[in-house]
């Protein structure tokens, strides 16, 4: 099969990994060596390993992959009367743009496990979706109890903001506490935001999202269940609040600029304004109107996002990788204001950099920005 991994979404996770994931779930939730395990995906067999090392022996796992497996089985065929109290291991990640590695609805109409017994209304609407959500809905149906745990590692994306929402809404019909660990480690052969989700119900943590990030020390913070749509990436979330370029001091940006669309003149191929030259604009000329300047970031890049110029909305023309601000009425005129707010997101590159964490390119949102607080 030609690109056999990106469309199996196989990303096997280190050994190394795997143990300090283990060690962590253990440490949260207690369990006598005889629970009934799986490992639905289980791959070159790490976690399934690692279970091993603890003396956990009943363990049984799927794997669709032929050249991983003498007896290779689909996960989505595994009937629903199969119960555990742990479900542990690394499902496959969909690749944002091969669409072969999503789950597609039409190749399991004729299965004997109708996924309209594990899909939600929104996904059963879809013919494609993230393979990572649906193992994590099907997982909750075998579920044993309520003593039962899910901890998989996750691409990062699954905690952004607002997104996956009909899969989250069903977790939290099954479960009342959830931690999310990431480490600054790299956890596969490639360097992939990922993290590990358990999903489980603690008493002493209900009602609780506990989000770990693991440099040298363990940094956590502590979250209400109701937050649960919110970001909850634990890098940015430490670097938001330890960071090496902390944002605790001055006025918000919201202070000064405005929310609201801005209409610009955009081409991906004929423009003169890009993230190449955007550092360069930092100046309203003195033969210009200054009401005609607005402040554009750079949204999106590994090495562009957070930087930061002054357009002109009569002149220039820009490609769709900025998100354009207008300031407040009373600053509009205002030259000074304009430039030193300019000056002091740049000054702050770093700090964007440091606060987003995706799969494909850095990207920040608006409310990054307009919660950037500058000394104007």
């Amino acid at each position: 099969m030609e690109n056999k991994q990106e469309i199996l979404g196989q990303y096997f996770t280190k050994i190394e990994i795997v143990r300090r994931l283990l060690d962590l779930l253990f440490s949260y939730k207690k369990y006598d060596n005889k629970i009934k395990i799986l490992e639905p995906s289980f791959g070159t067999g790490n976690f399934i390993n690692g279970l091993n090392e603890k003396n956990y022996l009943n363990i049984d796992g799927c794997e669709i992959d032929k050249d991983l497996s003498k007896k290779p089985c689909d996960f989505f065929e595994m009937p629903l009367t199969k119960k555990y109290d742990l479900l542990i291991g690394n499902p496959p990640f969909s690749k944002y743009n091969l669409k072969e590695s999503y789950y597609s609805l039409k190749n399991y109409i004729k299965s004997a496990i109708w996924p309209s017994l594990y899909l939600t209304k929104k996904e059963l609407k879809k013919d494609k979706e993230k393979i990572e959500n649906i193992f994590i809905l099907k997982s909750l149906k075998h579920i044993k109890d309520e003593n039962s745990s899910i901890g998989y590692v996750l691409p990062i994306s699954f905690f952004i903001k607002n997104k996956n929402k009909s899969v989250k809404d069903e977790i939290l019909k099954y479960f009342s506490t959830i931690i999310i660990y990431q480490n600054d480690k790299i956890w596969f052969d490639r360097n992939i935001p990922c993290c590990f989700a358990i999903f489980a119900n603690i008493n002493k943590l209900k009602n609780k999202i506990i989000v770990i990030y693991e440099n040298s020390i363990k940094n956590e913070e502590v979250f209400d269940i109701k937050n649960i749509h919110e970001e909850l990436i634990p890098q940015v979330i430490f670097h938001k609040n330890n960071g090496y370029i902390k944002n605790d001091k001055g006025v918000p940006l919201e202070e000064f600029l405005e929310n609201k669309n801005i209409k610009v003149k955009k081409s991906y191929k004929e423009n003169n304004i890009s993230a190449g030259n955007i550092l360069e604009k930092n100046k309203i000329p003195a033969n210009k109107l200054v009401e005609n300047y607005k402040l554009a970031v750079v949204r999106v890049g590994n090495a562009s996002v957070g930087k930061c110029g002054l357009i002109n909305i009569k002149d220039d023309i820009l490609n769709d990788m900025f998100y354009i601000f207008d300031v407040k009425d009373q600053y509009k005129k205002n030259k000074q204001i304009k430039e030193t707010i300019c000056q002091q997101i740049n000054q702050k590159i770093d700090y964007f950099r440091n606060i987003t964490c995706r799969v494909g390119s850095k990207s920040i949102k608006k409310e990054d920005i307009l919660n950037l607080k500058i000394t104007a």
